[in-house]
């Protein structure tokens, strides 16, 4: 119960226990002086008709029409006059109710006692009779009924009068109260806040100790990040360019070729400085290491400006003379490479004192391709783009996929077609937790094109080329949440987002208006968008999360890991789990460099109250350590080795 409920209550009961008292002692004394007032009231009005009657003649007549005169006055209960033997000779009685206006059980409650005033009249020396007055009560119960009502009103008003000003007094008083609660709720919903210090010395202990517990927990995750993050850039980045080193970038394209979407095309550029040390050898070690730096910076700045032709970029170096570009999900491979030779041209014409060439080869594969085959193909590509003595490429962008429509309006058309004509299809994969128990269900996108059911690397590139994500998205949400056979095979329901609906404004309030259309449903749903789009668009994202789980959702990350710890106030955006990238367990089971960092990342995230999930497990060897070392659930072609 609140204090302010409380406050009421103390009130009421005061005001009850002061109406009583007062009550009972004004009631009782204006009832004692009432009697004594009409008793001496009647024995005055007796005597003084009896007066009268006494130095009258003794007529009938006379003495009914006197005595009906004084009764007629209205303030007469009773007046009888009755003979010496007992008989009465007058009589008049009030027969009207006492108070019409005056309830029942007040007349019961302080019932009036007066005695009835009597005096002898004479007849010459001779008793004639005695006579009985007594007065009406009507107007001492309406008298005493006024001032209760009186005093029940002014008690009323007094004890709301307190109530609010107490009310009042207590919401000043307790208001730093109100921010400890907030700041403690906070604490709970891994979210660490500063309140300011109130004047009220008691308030002011507890909001400081509060203070202190949320500013050392926050330097404590802050450290064990940037601890996080240094381990992790340690071993998976070359420390002379920053991108990814040999063994992370393999990780990263074995992930690739190891996806579950057969029909995903993925796109692979190989970049090399031709005649490396020659060029060491005319510039110095100095001057070299800067071109390599430049090269490093060209493939960043190419994958910053066409971000809408991939879905994920990835750029690594492969030996001294050697870099690696990886564009998941990529559209238009030529445009993508044209681009790279001018800014490789613009790079080369920098240097006038000698002949810089910087050749390279692209081509699309799939995740059933082979690494060996795809560096040979990439190599014997690289080769021709050699023999021409020149900075330029050699892109082979043959897909192994046949397309059945040629251009942007039939893709457009057959998109909307199967999203309006119930042609989404939803396949599951299981995600198990350390316990061998079912943990969710991630529901995996299929649309029917063509008459024939496409897996997502089909038509994904075509719908982000074509500003459609958002549709699809909102599309496969409808799907999975109206759905009534879903919720009775699996108890929970992952479902992707991507980052296209996270930055459009109008498919975020529609993703929260169909998750409040289905209540029971959404309760069951873990929403999960890729970590790269909480890096790029933060605020966005922390907006749409605090909109979400008030929804009774989860939400999450996937292929988490490689920017993880750099997200800014992490513990601050209320996710429930995340979803580490394949590329971090692929060389876990023979003692891979990344043991180390899923470890560090394990105890951050429990830290934060996360569930941390491994994707893209391939082998009972992998499941066993990943358990070992802290991980939540697995999800992958092993999934059944736990």
């Amino acid at each position: 119960m609140s204090l302010i409920k409380q406050l009421w209550i103390a009130v009421v009961v005061l005001m009850i226990l002061a109406f009583i008292s007062s009550f009972s002692i004004s009631t009782y004394t204006a009832k004692a002086y009432f009697e004594e007032q009409l008793t001496l009231k009647n024995i005055d009005n007796a005597n003084s008709l009896a007066l009268t009657l006494s130095q009258l003649e003794k007529d009938p007549v006379t003495l009914e029409l006197l005595i009906a005169a004084q009764f007629d006055t209205g303030h007469y209960n009773r007046i009888e006059l009755i003979d010496p033997e007992g008989n009465s000779l007058q009589r008049k009685f009030y027969e009207g109710e006492v108070g019409s206006q005056i309830p029942g059980w007040f007349l019961g409650l302080a019932p009036l006692s007066i005695e009835p005033g009597v005096a002898q009249v004479q007849d010459g020396w001779h008793q004639f009779g005695t006579l009985y007055v007594e007065s009406h009560t009507r107007y001492a119960y309406e008298a005493l009924w006024a001032t209760t009502r009186n005093l029940l009103f002014w008690l009323s008003a007094v004890a709301l009068t307190c109530g609010l000003l107490g009310t009042f007094i207590l919401k000043v008083i307790t208001r730093p109260l109100d921010d400890v609660v907030t700041q403690a709720e906070a604490i709970g919903g891994r979210r660490f806040i500063m309140s300011d210090v109130p004047k009220t010395l008691e308030f002011g202990r507890v909001v400081r100790a509060m203070n202190i517990l949320s500013s050392r927990i926050r330097q404590m995750l802050e450290s064990e990040a940037q601890r996080l993050e240094a381990l992790r850039y340690k071993y998976q980045h070359d420390p002379l360019t920053g991108v990814a080193n040999r063994e992370y970038f393999i990780n990263l394209l074995d992930a690739h070729l190891g996806g579950v979407d057969s029909d995903s095309h993925h796109a692979m550029f190989l970049v090399r400085v031709h005649h490396l040390a020659d060029i060491n050898q005319a510039l110095g070690h100095k001057h070299t290491d800067e071109l390599l730096k430049q090269v490093a910076s060209a493939l960043r700045e190419l994958t910053e400006q066409y971000t809408e032709q991939y879905s994920d970029g990835y750029i690594g170096r492969l030996n001294g003379s050697d870099f690696a570009l990886l564009l998941s999900q990529a559209s238009d491979l030529r445009l993508i490479s044209a681009a790279l030779e001018t800014k490789l041209l613009d790079l080369s014409n920098q240097y006038e004192t000698i002949r810089i060439m910087l050749p390279h080869a692209a081509c699309y594969f799939t995740s059933q391709d082979k690494r060996a085959t795809l560096f040979v193909h990439l190599d014997s590509m690289l080769a021709i783009a050699e023999q021409r003595e020149k900075t330029c490429g050699e892109v082979s962008d043959v897909r192994q996929i046949d397309a059945c429509f040629h251009s942007a309006d039939e893709w457009r058309q057959a998109l909307y077609q199967a999203v309006g004509h119930q042609g989404v299809r939803a396949v599951y994969y299981p995600v198990m937790s350390s316990e061998n128990n079912l943990l969710q269900s991630e529901a995996m996108m299929r649309l029917e094109l063509g008459g024939v059911v496409r897996n997502a690397g089909y038509f994904i590139p075509w719908a982000r080329r074509l500003g459609m994500m958002p549709t699809l998205d909102l599309a496969m949400l409808n799907h999975v949440l109206s759905d009534e056979g879903v919720e009775l095979k699996h108890h929970s329901i992952a479902v992707n987002m991507s980052v296209e609906t996270l930055c459009d404004v109008g498919a975020r309030q529609k993703v929260i208006e169909v998750l409040n259309a289905y209540p029971q449903q959404a309760s069951q749903l873990w929403l999960e968008f890729p970590e790269r789009s909480a890096i790029l668009h933060l605020n966005v994202f922390k907006e749409f999360c605090a909109m979400a789980r008030q929804t009774g959702c989860k939400l999450g990350l996937e292929r988490a890991g490689a920017d993880f710890a750099k997200i800014k106030s992490l513990q601050e955006l209320g996710l429930d789990y995340i979803k580490i990238d394949s590329a971090f367990v692929r060389d876990l089971a023979d003692g891979g460099s990344s043991e180390a960092f899923l470890r560090g990342l394990c105890t951050l995230g429990h830290s934060i109250g996360l569930l941390l999930i491994a994707d893209g497990v391939q082998n009972q060897e992998e499941a066993k350590r990943l358990k070992e070392i802290g991980v939540d659930g697995i999800t992958g072609p092993g999934v059944g080795s736990l």
